[in-house]
């Protein structure tokens, strides 16, 4: 009998020391561990210790916009409750439409943790829609929201880029520090006038001034508008001023006032080569000598076509040998014509008004045509012309008021960009002085000099 209650003896005691050790481990864990989204202790005896205020927030997040998002499931998976993110949308929606925030966009959020809850407070949020402003959602005292958008502080300053082309205009004046849109509006304006692909020679110079606004605060910068336009090629020197003459809109005129932007583009398609010019030629396909009635621009299939001025849509349809085809009228003698297009831009067809520079079709080889290019015509008074030699006439010209006001606007602009370099060249000379300063100072310059003496 005594050996049996021994041998349960031997059995039960390791088992009750176990199972006091894991009771006692128990108790230690739950004493320790806080619930998961807030800092309450829970005591065995179930008293509730104070809340560290640090560990419960306010925290603050930037969230970004992926492609399929939506503000609601962007905040939804943050832990934002459902009806909350909606009181939130709702009061945002009285200034801005959720529905534009674009992929890539940054949302900044203040939230704070709520106690026995794995969902989030949300204090606050902000938006930049834009450069220009900012959007501020505020929770109010009742747990509600306002939101509220305000345009923010910019600091307005010029810019002035200039430099020597070695490999292109544009890669040369990137590099040189100037802006890219305002180097396109560049390159866009000089274009009736200049062969980008011709024209331009290594060492020829280029100057750009324009003017700029900084966000202090995130150090963003948006470039204004471009306010003068120099390029010196081969030694010829070709400069336009942006101006705004009285009772029009704003444009690009030369020194003497004609307006940069000619009635007809030179090209009405962009890095196009010639294949075939205006006048007698073999035709491709028919074998024989005919009349070639336009200039044919050859490019891949799908290429851009622009309309070369501003105008009505005569006629945008099949027409013959033509293929695809689009006719436009510019004034009461003046018609350009498109032809072998492999498809008509969006919104395009007969009776439309278009303007210059506008998509109205794309480069293809409909009807008689060997390979994918641009039948180009310009046809004046009934005759077909010679679109390279008619282009070159200027929209308009600027004479009196208008031309002495331009005059004067050269001379403030002029002033402008004296002052600005004359800056820059202060600020040069203040850097290096100090430089200056430390190599007399130095000891090597005073060796040398204790040499010399």
């Amino acid at each position: 009998m005594k050996a049996h209650i021994t041998k349960l003896l031997s059995i039960v005691t390791p088992l009750a020391f176990a199972y006091v050790i894991v009771f006692w481990l128990s108790a230690c864990y739950r004493s320790d561990s806080p619930c998961p989204t807030t800092t309450h202790v829970i005591e065995a005896e179930s008293e509730t210790e104070e809340v560290a205020p640090e560990e419960l927030g306010p925290f603050d997040e930037t969230l970004t916009i992926k492609a399929g998002d939506t503000l609601a499931s962007v905040l939804n998976c943050l832990g934002i409750p459902s009806q909350q993110a909606y009181d939130a949308i709702a009061a945002l929606s009285k200034v801005f439409n959720p529905k534009d925030l674009k992929v890539g966009q940054d949302v900044y959020v203040v939230y704070e943790k709520i106690c026995d809850s794995n969902n989030l407070n949300l204090k606050f949020l902000r938006i930049r829609p834009d450069f220009d402003s900012n959007i501020e959602l505020v929770q109010t005292g009742a747990g509600s929201y306002e939101a509220t958008k305000y345009k923010k502080e910019l600091k307005h300053h010029y810019v002035n880029v200039e430099g020597s082309i070695n490999l292109s205009l544009y890669a040369d004046a990137l590099k040189a520090g100037a802006s890219p849109k305002m180097l396109y509006d560049m390159i866009k304006a000089f274009s009736f006038d200049v062969d980008f692909q011709r024209d331009i020679h290594t060492n020829d110079q280029f100057s750009l001034f324009y003017d700029s606004y900084v966000d202090e605060e995130s150090g963003l910068e948006r470039p204004g508008e471009l306010l003068y336009g120099k390029l010196i090629l081969d030694g010829r020197i070709h400069e336009l001023y942006r101006f705004q003459p009285p009772g029009s809109v704003p444009g690009y005129y030369t020194p003497k006032g004609d307006a940069v932007q000619k009635a007809l583009l030179r090209t009405p398609i962009d890095g196009a080569r010639v294949n075939s010019g205006f006048g007698n030629r073999k035709h491709p396909i028919k074998g024989y000598t005919k009349t070639h009635k336009g200039v044919d621009f050859g490019a891949a299939t799908g290429t851009p076509i622009m309309s070369a001025g501003d105008g009505v849509v005569e006629r945008c349809n099949w027409f013959s040998g033509y293929g695809k085809y689009i006719c436009i009228r510019h004034d009461g003698s003046t018609k350009t014509a498109y032809a072998h297009l492999s498809r008509f831009a969006k919104g395009v067809s007969a009776g439309k008004r278009v303007k210059q520079g506008q998509i109205i079709g794309y480069v293809g080889s409909t009807g008689q045509a060997t390979g994918p290019h641009l039948h180009f015509e310009l046809i004046q008074n009934g005759k077909h012309v010679n679109p390279q030699k008619v282009t070159q006439l200027p929209k308009k010209k600027l004479g009196g008021k208008a031309l002495a006001e331009i005059k004067s606007h050269i001379t403030k602009i002029g002033k402008i960009m004296d002052a600005k370099r004359k800056k820059a060249e202060a600020q040069t000379s203040e850097e290096k002085e100090p430089e200056e300063k430390a190599e007399e100072q130095s000891p090597e310059v005073t060796s040398e000099k204790s040499k010399e003496s």
